[in-house]
């Protein structure tokens, strides 16, 4: 009984993990495709891209060192959309750095 509920505890991470993952990866895809579209990004914040990129890259540092790969592939993701959207703020903003 103790094993079936350790097993079905750790399934239910696993896949909570994957379904926190795949929503916050995607939470950045409409704000990447908007500014392809628009080439306006004056309304998104630099620094708030900038620390949220600076934060994941952390974390996929912190998956490498307890070996977690939901951990490092979910936020090394997170860093290449969000340095997608810094290239998109620098590229097409009037005021970059607010």
């Amino acid at each position: 009984m103790e094993f079936s509920f350790l097993y079905s505890s750790s399934l239910l991470a696993f896949i909570i993990g994957i379904a926190a993952t795949v929503l916050t990866r995607y939470s950045s895809i409409p704000q990447i495709i908007k500014g392809f579209k628009t080439k306006k990004m004056d309304d998104v914040s630099f620094w708030l891209i900038f620390y949220l990129t600076v934060g994941l890259f952390l974390y996929v540092i912190y998956g490498i060192i307890i070996d977690d790969a939901i951990i490092i592939w979910g936020n090394a993701i997170g860093v290449i959309s969000n340095l997608i959207l810094i290239i998109l703020k620098i590229k097409y903003s009037i005021k970059s750095f607010e």
